[in-house]
């Protein structure tokens, strides 16, 4: 290309730049102006809503079914109760001791010392802040949940690998299943399997499904064909093929999808309160509404530390072990890396000998046991006897972990009562905590920094972009998202946008979605301004990053249920303090990608910009950032949907919008109206969700990271 060429395309991207901006600046002046002359917040016609009666629809078809097969849904009710009963019965009436050793062991084996210890801190932690019981409920809601989904979730997975039409018709239901709120669920739970564990149960498991069904149905299809080719060559039948050659092979995928299903059953289960189930979300609903943060924080750490334990055993079911050199001596309880330290190596030293002795053990006792089953299997059946005695004595760490809890049954039942967890190892940080926040809350200074930023979000921030987007007319607010999805994605997507926002005004919902709308983008804004220079240091400085990723972490493994706590403890209830939760819950992808998108950046420009006296700050601002915005966009579209997906929860502690009208429509038993509320959630969360990564994928095309 020649370089008259050259300067004409620049000089036609910057054209295109400046009309872009203008039309902006135009379309945000004509909304202004017509909020401005509006006297009210604006609606669909009376005569569409009241025609368009979709919640009464609802209500009618649900009225329907519980009318004519609320037998069903009895029975099912029943039989999950049943075993809910029996699991939540056996882990509180058994010795604490026992309960422990079910939940150290498999911790231990699994993810090594680290983990087995972190998990007795877990389990004392529960029980000396005074939780035993409603951890243990929890704990068997959430496993009695994971359990029915894995069963159902990996056979419906299993299909969708071995048909594309059964792959075709269940994907638009995963994607809808996947989308929808997760209070959403508790609606149809409530009303057709009434109250308690069941309904819980089943609302969870419909919730966290989705992700074990793809990553099962994305696992067999990767398998490789030449293995498959292999396989089939050999004389393998399709059923031979499936269990011996693709389900072993696509392991790996299938176990992460179970670690999906674990954070998101627990998600839910701590929702699951406001539906009677049993639990730690109980104890922090009341402790909120007691406004006891003392209490309610207890509750917050007993999910942090539940949720975080949980997610590194179901990682730790998939990591592939390292595989270390004959001379380096392997680290248990410190990391691998600190083994060219003397004294680090004296401290392993022990553990590796007794990690030696106790696997001697293990393995002498498993042998022993598979050798006696198989002289008593071998009477009936001697051709298998051989297979059975391989298949045990390969499970050196199972066979002795059910040895331990058989001793710990008989010695409570025989010859020490070992009971519940012990009185006198409690230490409630309840107090503490209390008399920590009262000092701070009445601390001068504190005050003035709480009521500033209240007042700073709500009168500068949330009051007059609500007033401005509600009282914008809805059909200039809609004429705008569909020009925008027509220039962003295509002519077919800016029509379902105006079909989805029809919906949502027709379902006379309208102001409530802009107030929603309107949390969601001041909480990004926040967000952004947050998280962008959190971003940009953790990029520079690596010990930084290192403190940062362990919070995010953590942040990210916690319900989103529980960051209402500190918001409440620090800023007392209201719409802001709605907002203030929604940007906790929603910052972590937008510092996390910032940080990737600078980081990702070649050292190369860097490089070339210090050669030409350009400052950190020019470097930054003028090649850095530019190369880093697909990665802000992600972050940007990842926070987005964040934000929307806790607006249902908000209501709890004073927000508004489309959130608080499913909390209505579940205290007034409204499926219909709590239904369209969470629907439109929903639509509004897809909607910038398509807009955002289409545009990502334009500016990707533009930089030269993706083909046309």
């Amino acid at each position: 290309m020649s370089s008259e060429q050259t300067v004409i395309v620049d000089k036609s991207g910057s054209s295109k730049s400046v009309i872009t901006y203008v039309a902006i600046i135009l379309v945000f002046l004509v909304a202004l102006f017509l909020s401005s002359q509006s006297e009210g917040p604006s609606k669909l016609p009376k005569v569409v809503t009241d025609e368009f009666t979709f919640t009464a629809w609802v209500n009618d078809g649900e009225d329907y079914l519980k009318k004519n097969y609320r037998w069903m849904t009895k029975i099912i009710a029943g039989y999950i109760k049943s075993g809910y009963y029996f699991l939540e019965d056996f882990l509180i009436d058994s010795p604490w001791l026992l309960v422990a050793s079910i939940i150290f062991l498999p911790c231990l084996i699994a993810g090594g010392l680290r983990l087995g210890l972190y998990s007795l801190f877990v389990i004392y932690f529960w029980g000396a802040v005074g939780m035993w019981d409603e951890s243990l409920q929890t704990v068997a809601l959430m496993g009695l949940s994971v359990l029915l989904c894995v069963f159902f979730g990996v056979i419906l997975g299993v299909l969708c690998s071995q048909s594309d039409r059964f792959d075709g018709f269940m994907k638009p239901i995963l994607d809808t299943m996947q989308v929808m709120p997760a209070f959403v669920y508790l609606f149809p739970a409530l009303f057709f399997f009434g109250i308690g564990g069941a309904p819980a149960i089943l609302a969870t498991m419909i919730y966290a499904m989705p992700p074990v069904i793809r990553l099962t149905n994305s696992g067999i299809r990767q398998v490789s064909k030449d293995t498959i080719e292999s396989a089939t060559s050999f004389g393998s039948s399709k059923l031979q093929l499936l269990f011996k050659i693709k389900i072993p092979l696509s392991l790996p995928s299938i176990m992460m999808g179970i670690n999906q299903v674990i954070m998101m059953a627990l998600a839910l289960v701590v929702l699951a309160c406001f539906i009677g189930a049993e639990g730690i979300g109980g104890q922090v609903w009341l402790a909120i509404r007691n406004l006891d943060v003392g209490w309610a924080m207890e509750g917050g750490l007993c999910i942090l530390f539940m949720a975080i334990m949980f997610d590194r055993f179901s990682m730790s079911l998939t990591k592939q072990k390292d595989i270390l050199p004959s001379d380096v001596q392997p680290f248990y309880l410190l990391p691998q890396s600190w083994e060219k330290f003397q004294v680090a190596r004296l401290i392993e030293k022990p553990i590796l000998y007794l990690h030696f002795a106790i696997n001697l053990i293990c393995k002498s006792v498993t042998n022993l046991i598979a050798t006696f089953v198989k002289y008593i299997f071998s009477i009936f059946n001697k051709e298998n006897a051989e297979d059975l005695r391989e298949f045990l004595s390969r499970r050196y760490y199972v066979i002795p972990s059910f040895i331990v809890f058989i001793i710990i049954s008989l010695v409570d039942s025989y010859l020490i009562s070992i009971g519940t967890f012990p009185e006198e190892w409690k230490l409630s940080i309840r107090q503490p905590i209390a008399d920590g926040v009262k000092s701070l809350t009445i601390n001068p200074g504190f005050i003035a920094f709480t009521k500033g930023l209240r007042a700073f979000v709500y009168l500068n921030l949330l009051r007059p972009l609500d007033t401005f987007l509600t009282h914008i007319p809805w059909w200039y607010t809609m004429s705008v998202f569909v020009a925008i999805g027509y220039f962003t994605v295509n002519l077919r997507f800016a029509i379902i946008t105006a079909l989805l926002l029809l919906f949502i005004g027709a379902c006379g919902i309208w102001p409530q979605s802009m107030i929603t709308l309107s949390s969601v983008l001041v909480s990004v804004v926040l967000c952004f301004a947050i998280g962008v220079p959190l971003g940009i240091i953790a990029s520079y400085n690596q010990r930084f990053k290192e403190v940062l990723n362990v919070v995010l972490d953590a942040m990210q493994t916690l319900p989103y249920f529980c960051y209402l706590i500190p918001v409440l403890m620090f800023f007392g209830g209201g719409i802001v303090s709605a907002v203030l939760a929604t940007v906790i819950y929603s910052i972590p992808p937008i510092i996390r990608l910032t940080a990737l998108g600078l980081t990702q950046v070649s050292g190369t420009y860097s490089e070339v910009s210090r050669s030409f006296g350009g400052t950190l700050l020019q470097t930054l601002q003028k090649i850095k950032f530019p190369l880093a915005v697909p990665s802000l966009v992600i972050g940007f579209n990842q926070t987005v949907v964040m934000a929307f997906a806790m607006q249902i929860v908000t209501p709890l502690i004073g927000g508004k919008g489309l959130g608080l009208e499913v909390f209505n429509g579940l205290a007034r038993s409204d499926t219909g109206r709590g239904l369209a509320a969470g629907i439109g959630i929903v639509l509004l969360a897809i909607i910038i969700d398509r807009i955002t990564l289409a545009w990502t994928k334009k500016q990707r095309q533009a930089l030269g990271l993706e083909a046309n």
